[in-house]
């Protein structure tokens, strides 16, 4: 895999989780509704750098992933090379190159939603792992 800021680091969130806490909210009881006017903010349950995410996409593929860092110029080419919006990407890199260095926040919300803990990275990566074969 190859992008910009391997060391980034992100409690990414399974899409699930967010359906979970959705459903949650959205189907709570009226007036006792304990959510209404509540914030959420949903994170996985543990922070990871993208190299450490192309690592264990690799254990859920069963062959080494690893993940090459390129300069934030030649990301942002080939993204709009590949047709990504050349706005989104502007967007999206600066967002990136601002987390560098901050600490990553994990949240409760999901274990204190739905009553289970966040599913994991490593989770999602078996979910998906035939999108990377």
């Amino acid at each position: 895999m190859r992008g910009p800021f391997a060391e980034l680091e992100m409690a990414l969130v399974h899409e699930r989780d967010i359906a979970d806490v959705a459903t949650r909210v959205l189907l709570a009881d009226g007036h006792a509704n304990r959510h209404a006017g509540a914030r959420y903010v949903l994170t996985g349950p543990e922070a990871l750098t993208q190299a450490e995410q192309a690592r264990r996409i690799g254990a859920a593929i069963g062959r080494p992933v690893r993940y090459e860092e390129v300069p934030p110029d030649v990301a942002r080419e080939r993204m709009v090379r590949s047709g990504v919006p050349a706005a989104f990407v502007e967007t999206n890199l600066r967002f990136q190159a601002g987390l560098i260095g901050l600490p990553t926040e994990v949240s409760p919300a999901i274990q204190q939603v739905t009553g289970r803990p966040a599913r994991t990275f490593d989770e999602w990566a078996a979910e998906h792992a035939a999108d990377f074969r």
